[in-house]
């Protein structure tokens, strides 16, 4: 984890919650953010289209706010997807 990561407040904790993310360890909006990104990776044109998660967004974003959020989940998205495909590894220890 970075040191950039601990500074903003994630734990180990954190990251071994994220895929069955336990009551009471992220907010309300960090679990929309992480909703919106499984939603962008799985099915980007259906997350668009789905009211009920467009709903829930903007009840903690604001239109720009939503896009800006979307284009940042896009690129790690993207940056992720790129990697995979060259079969690239971190060249440092963790």
């Amino acid at each position: 984890m970075s040191a950039l990561a601990k500074q903003q407040g994630l734990t180990d904790q954190h990251i071994a919650g994220l895929l069955d993310r336990p009551v009471g360890l992220f907010t309300d909006t960090e679990l929309a953010v992480l909703d919106l990104a499984e939603a962008l990776y799985n099915d980007a044109s259906g997350s668009g289209a789905n009211q009920e998660l467009m709903a829930r967004m903007h009840s903690h974003f604001s239109d720009g706010a939503l896009l800006e959020l979307t284009w940042a989940i896009g690129q790690f998205i993207g940056i992720g997807k790129m990697v995979a495909f060259f079969g690239l590894e971190r060249d440092f220890e963790v």
